[in-house]
């Protein structure tokens, strides 16, 4: 068994920081933010035997997207060369954050809770989780980018308009050319059009990200009748004949999916997560699975028995993503003053996760 522990380690950027004396309070405070709006504070910190991260090697990023050799950036006028050069993701183009933001004369600092990135210009300060769309400002607000950044030769890419909307620079794109003018302007604008409760706003409203107040508690997933809604619209399922409710690992009282199980256009019983986003009320898909490809109840059972837990002990056995595409049994147990919980993979049972507590 591998023994799995999680640490939480200071940047070496922040750490240069605070030896020279430099301002590192926003950056700071941005990291306690985001480790609350991330979810992880008061979550059990379990990391899988078998990760991956983009981080990893940029080679699975760089797959995501298109390079665009023959793209020229300007910058008030200046030409830019990169050592990562632009690229094309889901037809949204890509460009280094660092090269750019640093050029505007802002500050990009990596903190290492996840793999975030932090870019401030006096004042103010956003953050970047990458792999996520969502982005968050030091002022306690979220706003989310339509193409998650991504690590690409150990270089940060973001979306072009990530620099217009929240660098405040004016960017100008000729396609005929294939050139992006960049030049300065505010950074992350305060005075943005106004926008209503319905998304219409003034005119131009839609040109920027709109801003949401962070809101304190768990996500809250869709509910049964909004679930049935989406897998049927969206084809997932064909008949639906059951909805439950997992939680989000294994905290009972915090974030929850809501499984659909039913069957697919070919009659094979499939189950299916779905997550609902609690700014937006956009509902996505979290994982699925063939509910016949994966080990039985019964084979976990027989798991847990080998490690003496008894049948009788177990108080909760579920099957959920525990990130997403990745289906896991969990288990939480209780026997002789002591708390068991357990990750095995749906698809092969090897145990992932195994937490044991004294009471």
């Amino acid at each position: 068994m591998k023994i799995l522990t999680c640490s939480t380690r200071i940047n070496p950027e922040v750490a240069e920081m605070i030896k020279s004396g430099k301002n590192i309070v926003f950056p700071v405070m941005l990291l306690f933010i985001f480790t609350i709006f991330a979810g992880l504070a008061g979550k059990p910190q379990e990391v899988r035997a078998a990760g991956q991260s983009l981080l990893a090697g940029g080679a699975g990023a760089a797959a995501a997207g298109e390079s665009l050799y023959e793209l020229t950036v300007f910058l008030n006028g200046k030409q830019l060369t990169f050592d990562q050069e632009p690229i094309l993701v889901e037809n949204r183009i890509l460009v280094p954050l660092r090269k750019i933001a640093e050029s505007l004369g802002a500050t990009v600092v990596w903190t290492g809770v996840r793999p975030q990135v932090t870019v401030q210009k006096g004042d103010t300060v956003i953050g970047l989780n990458i792999g996520s769309n969502e982005g968050f400002t030091n002022n306690r607000q979220i706003f989310f980018l339509e193409q998650p950044p991504i690590i690409v030769n150990g270089r940060t890419m973001v979306p072009l308009r990530f620099l217009s909307e929240t660098l405040g620079a004016k960017v100008d794109w000729d396609e005929k050319g294939r050139t992006v003018s960049i030049s300065d302007g505010d950074f992350m604008k305060s005075n943005l059009p106004e926008v209503t409760e319905n998304g219409q706003g003034k005119p131009d409203a839609d040109k920027y990200y709109k801003l949401y107040d962070a809101v304190v508690g768990p996500d809250y997933s869709p509910s049964v009748e909004e679930a049935k809604a989406y897998v049927l619209e969206q084809g997932l399922l064909k008949i639906v004949k059951d909805v439950q409710f997992t939680p989000t690992r294994f905290i009972e009282y915090g974030p929850t999916d809501t499984m659909v199980i039913g069957n697919d256009e070919s009659g094979r019983e499939k189950a299916v997560w779905l997550t609902k986003n609690q700014y937006t009320g956009d509902i996505s898909l979290t994982g699925s699975v063939l509910m016949n490809d994966g080990v039985s109840k019964e084979t976990i059972y027989s798991k847990l028995e080998e490690k003496g837990i008894r049948r009788e002990s177990v108080q909760k056995i579920y099957i959920a993503p525990y990130e997403k595409n990745q289906i896991d049994w969990f288990v939480f147990a209780e026997q002789e003053n002591k708390r068991y919980y357990y990750c095995f993979d749906y698809k092969t049972g090897e145990m992932v996760i195994e937490n044991i507590f004294r009471q």
